[in-house]
């Protein structure tokens, strides 16, 4: 049986410290490397045209755009302890919305030295509301196994549980969801790898359709790191609740800040305002300084995109935003919402009549182009998410057939910036 010189290593470092390693994505990539000749090379230059494209954007100025996220858990369990309470999930997913717009409580815990630099992604998640038939779901799917692990005994990670064929369940349109797969998954009985995520791989570069390998797209977690103050999470300097966070900064194209390297020079995350390091953070130092250089500043320890312990994460900082945003809109193009700020009538370049609406919203433009146009409830909820093409007309129709009686708010956008918003009221037929 062959099995890899990283394997090996994982499992001796877990017999010597029984703690395990916070992260697999790294060596995840690597293993599909193995899968897929050529993916290494594909994703480093899909790397380094967001970091160009992100430093080009970070110049022009950004937008105040929010972008909203669909999310599906699918709760894959074998035992009760393994089948992940509601509560877990709810915790989560607001200490993902605390974590991605940095409006949690701790957010004080970033050293002054560097809470200049920290940064609001404008990045928000919700519960899948429809499942991919347009059934009304609670964004937690729960699948019943008869598979007590998902590992499969030759490497570190539990691919198993993205198919229902290997008694799994099938990821969800990986283009209109994340997908997030929570069960259990060891090597060889040591839990070696809390969780990892598949990158950001829809580029112009990547010419061949298999690396992409759609299927697989999204997060995979074991069932103990997730939700706040899970009472399964035994591990020593387990990143808790945390660990989500991290994983879908990779899965939105960011790196380890120490760049999975043990010196100084040469690979680096790519971004400035992360200060160079050498090596994780494996507990809660704000004395370590691992690389000197010039205007030196110490290891970048309260990044979420380092193995600091919990709780001691509470920061993205503003490029690694810029970069998230860049490859979510360019790279996962499919996969958000845009979240609409209620706000007074925007008057201007684009005219909405009649108001109130029996049958036809007209909307007029003074600018030819792409809009999305973006209907929402009176509880925030989207009820029409269409992209329109506007012509030498001037003018679009759009039928109020499918909406009931009430007050809607109604949303243009061109290029991702908010171009007209309103009020609106759709009378009884």
């Amino acid at each position: 049986m062959k099995i890899s010189l990283f394997s090996l290593f994982i499992l001796m470092m877990f017999k010597v410290s029984m703690a395990q390693q916070p992260c697999g994505t790294f060596e995840y990539e690597n293993y599909l490397n193995s899968k897929y000749s050529g993916f290494s090379e594909a994703l480093l230059k899909t790397r380094q045209n967001s970091l160009n494209q992100t430093n080009a954007l970070h110049k022009a100025g950004g937008n105040d755009t929010i972008y909203r996220i669909p999310v599906v858990f699918h709760i894959v369990w074998n035992t009760n302890e393994q089948n992940t309470h509601d509560s877990l999930i709810y915790s989560q997913m607001k200490l993902l919305n605390g974590a991605y717009r940095h409006s949690h409580k701790d957010t004080g815990a970033v050293r002054n030295l560097f809470k200049p630099l920290a940064g609001d992604s404008k990045i928000e998640f919700y519960l899948a509301e429809k499942d991919p038939q347009g059934n009304p779901v609670s964004g937690i799917n729960r699948v019943k196994t008869n598979r007590t692990d998902f590992n499969n005994g030759f490497d570190l990670y539990g691919e198993a549980v993205k198919s229902t064929a290997s008694q799994g369940i099938d990821a969800w349109d990986p283009n209109k969801y994340l997908n997030i797969w929570v069960c259990k998954f060891t090597y060889r009985g040591n839990l070696a790898v809390a969780a990892y995520a598949y990158p950001p791989v829809d580029a112009k570069n990547w010419s061949s359709a298999y690396f992409k390998v759609l299927p697989l797209q999204g997060v995979v977690t074991n069932y103990q790191y997730v939700g706040t103050a899970n009472p399964f999470d035994k591990s020593l300097g387990s990143i808790g609740d945390r660990t989500l966070v991290h994983e879908i900064g990779h899965y939105l194209g960011l790196r380890h800040i120490w760049a999975d390297k043990t010196q100084c020079i040469g690979e680096d995350d790519g971004l400035k305002d992360t200060p160079n390091c050498r090596i994780a953070t494996r507990e809660c130092s704000t004395n370590q300084n691992t690389c000197i250089e010039n205007n030196d500043k110490p290891d970048m320890t309260e990044n979420y995109m380092d193995y600091t312990p919990f709780p001691c994460t509470v920061m993205f900082t503003k490029e690694q935003v810029e970069l998230m945003r860049y490859n979510l809109i360019n790279l996962r193009k499919d996969l958000y919402q845009l979240k609409v700020t209620y706000g007074p009538v925007v008057s201007g370049k684009i005219l909405i009549s009649p108001n109130p609406v029996i049958e036809v919203i007209n909307i007029k433009f003074e600018e030819k182009g792409l809009y999305q146009i973006a209907i929402t409830d009176m509880i925030g909820q989207t009820v029409v998410d269409e992209v329109i093409n506007i012509g030498d007309a001037y003018s679009y129709n759009y039928s109020s057939q499918d909406l009931a009686p009430g007050i809607y708010y109604i949303s243009l956008i061109m290029n991702h910036n908010m171009m007209h918003q309103q009020k609106i009221i759709i009378q009884q037929r």
